[in-house]
């Protein structure tokens, strides 16, 4: 009996040892409070095990505190499920500093060719402003031999493999299927081979003092699959942080903003086809856009964050008008508040025909989603689905912070209790139909730069910059 109770002891103090080291690993918990927690646990559990060890207790009391100290590693066991859990969310969601491109080889769907080999000494074409192409060259020609047709107009290059002596094309693949949007020759093409390569992205984590102001582009895109991919950006929203006053600006910046895109001196573009070029190209385009230096990228994929919406039950949102959602015929978004599982979430989140002011207010309806999202998840009745939304929400998000940035952000919240004070803005223009870079010579709806707002939007985020 007295072994078995050294043996409990020896396992209580152990489990204690590894949460408490793990806990200081997370290092979500403010220095002073996780010292207090810490210490007052030790007394305890060294109590604990000193009645347990002890020569003289009796046979019912050792017994009753072998049950408190089975009880006690059964929790600390428990914990350290729920801290494992949170540490692997917190290292999935960092940057892995690259993103992930994937290039088809695109033939006619009439044309002989059906496989990559059949291409085997034909004339492949590519677009000369493409930055990846000798990358994506190299692994072809692992597989074949072609001859390469280099072109510098967008719209031959869509004609190609329908009225060229061109065998295939190749390209990024959100690229294609953004062509294919615009251009109806590419309709009758088909990929018949996919190449993903790893770009690098050079984002290095910053090291800002703890009351330093920063800023956060915030990607919201669209699409399934990887976070990484590569996307157009449906959602950009610049989020100016001052972490001494309690105060976040948000900018929005409507996707069809008509930009010029960072150093490229021709046609200008969407500020949404910038996402196709990389993260990088996104933000360096703002960053000239309001003359500022974003520090770090957020980005959020509401395809995949619907899974945790029906994991939740649902959510409860509030809609400002009824309306059947263009994405999603079957169902209807009442105006007042709506209870959304994650199907009718991602299509209120996805509308922009129904309002007047489009984009702008898709953007809004995304804020709401994520708002309602997180008061939902701060419900206790959810903390038994928390290892669940955390699988949930793994794939959904993506940030260039440093591990040690963001856990700091959560310390300093645990620690102030900051009640932070949220201003919103949005950059206006007005629509026209012009040619983009991306497009080449078609004219597309565009939102041509009301420059007031934006010289308004400058000043606001100098403003909110200031610790003062």
């Amino acid at each position: 009996m007295k072994f078995i109770s050294k043996l409990i002891a020896f396992i209580l103090i152990v489990t204690f040892l590894i949460l408490t080291y793990m806990i200081y690993q997370l290092n979500l918990i403010p220095t002073k409070y996780f010292l207090i927690i810490v210490g007052i646990l030790l007394l305890f559990i060294l109590g604990l095990a000193f009645k347990l060890i002890r020569k003289k207790t009796r046979i019912l009391s050792r017994i009753f505190f072998d049950i408190i100290a089975i009880a006690f590693i059964v929790l600390f066991g428990y914990g350290l499920t729920y801290i494992n859990a949170t540490h692997n969310f917190m290292n999935n969601i960092l940057a892995k500093g690259y993103e992930i491109k994937n290039y088809v080889v695109v033939v006619n769907t009439k044309s002989k060719y059906q496989t990559i080999a059949d291409l085997n000494n034909q004339n492949i074409g590519y677009l000369t402003t493409d930055t990846n192409y000798s990358t994506v060259s190299k692994r072809i020609k692992k597989n074949i031999k072609f001859t390469e047709q280099a072109y510098n107009s967008v719209d031959k290059f869509t004609n190609l493999v329908v009225q060229d002596n061109t065998s295939a094309i190749i390209l990024e693949r959100e690229y294609y299927n953004l062509l294919k949007e615009e251009y109806t020759t590419l309709n009758n093409t088909k990929a018949i081979k996919t190449y993903k390569i790893i770009v690098k992205t050079d984002q290095k984590a910053k090291t800002k003092k703890q009351e330093e102001s920063f800023i956060m582009y915030i990607s919201g895109i669209d699409t399934y699959g990887n976070i990484s991919s590569v996307s157009r950006s449906d959602v950009n929203i610049v989020a100016v942080v001052n972490k001494d006053l309690g105060k976040i600006l948000l900018v929005s910046i409507p996707r069809d903003y008509y930009v010029k895109l960072h150093n490229i001196n021709t046609t200008k573009d969407k500020l949404t086809h910038a996402g196709i070029y990389g993260i990088n190209m996104s933000m360096e385009t703002i960053n000239d856009l309001l003359d500022i230096n974003i520090d770090y990228y957020l980005r959020l994929n509401f395809s995949t964050l619907t899974k945790s919406i029906n994991l939740l039950d649902g959510i409860d949102v509030y809609s400002d008008k009824t309306f059947v959602p263009s994405t999603n015929k079957n169902i209807t978004i009442y105006e007042g508040i709506n209870h959304m599982n994650g199907e009718m979430a991602l299509a209120f989140a996805r509308e922009r025909y129904a309002y007047s002011t489009g984009d702008r207010h898709r953007g809004e309806n995304q804020q709401a989603i994520i708002t309602a999202m997180i008061k939902k998840m701060a419900n206790v009745e959810n903390i038994t689905k928390y290892k669940s939304i955390l699988s949930s929400l793994d794939g959904t998000f993506e940030t260039s912070m440093s591990y040690d940035e963001l856990t700091n952000l959560f310390k300093m919240q645990l620690d102030k209790k900051t009640a932070w004070e949220v201003e919103s803005v949005s950059l206006d223009g007005t629509g026209s139909m012009m040619p983009t870079y991306s497009m080449g010579s078609r004219n597309l709806y565009v939102m041509i730069p009301d420059e007031d707002s934006v010289s308004n939007a400058k000043v606001k985020i100098r403003q909110y910059l200031k610790n003062n």
